[in-house]
């Protein structure tokens, strides 16, 4: 079982939780596989993570860069004082899987966005060929 960001999630994927509202109400149920509409039916619903069955991502260097990874690696300054404390430990892990998670999270926006403008640059590139193919 793995918590990981919305932005992160793959058709074929299996929910190992359900996925609920603030309130507690169910939207999706234990076991179901995830598609494309339901990927993005979930993210405008603002769900942000998602519990799936395995370990489908290795989001071990996922984030190298962002933000949240230089948070994440000032874990160890911030609690080299605690390290005898077992829940001092804790805080520290869990912590470490939050920014972790947000690191990977913020990556897959930002390749998404390139993405999106490499396409958009590659139409405008295609358009202004046609057009001066039709002038020649």
């Amino acid at each position: 079982m793995q918590k990981i960001p919305i932005d992160l999630a793959e058709p074929g994927m299996k929910l190992a939780k359900p996925v609920t509202k603030e309130g507690g109400m169910t939207i999706m149920a234990e076991g179901m596989e995830l598609t494309d509409s339901l990927i993005d039916r979930l993210r405008n619903m603002k769900i942000d993570r998602i519990t799936v069955q395995g370990h489908p991502l290795d989001m071990g260097g996922a984030g190298a860069g962002t933000k949240y990874a230089e948070r994440q690696e000032r874990l160890d300054h911030l609690f080299r004082r605690h390290t005898s404390d077992k829940w001092m430990m804790r805080v520290k892990n869990r912590m470490a899987q939050y920014f972790g998670m947000k690191a990977a999270a913020q990556e897959a926006r930002q390749k998404a966005l390139q993405a999106v403008e490499s396409e958009q640059e590659d139409s405008t590139a295609q358009n202004i060929d046609d057009n001066n193919d039709g002038e020649a």
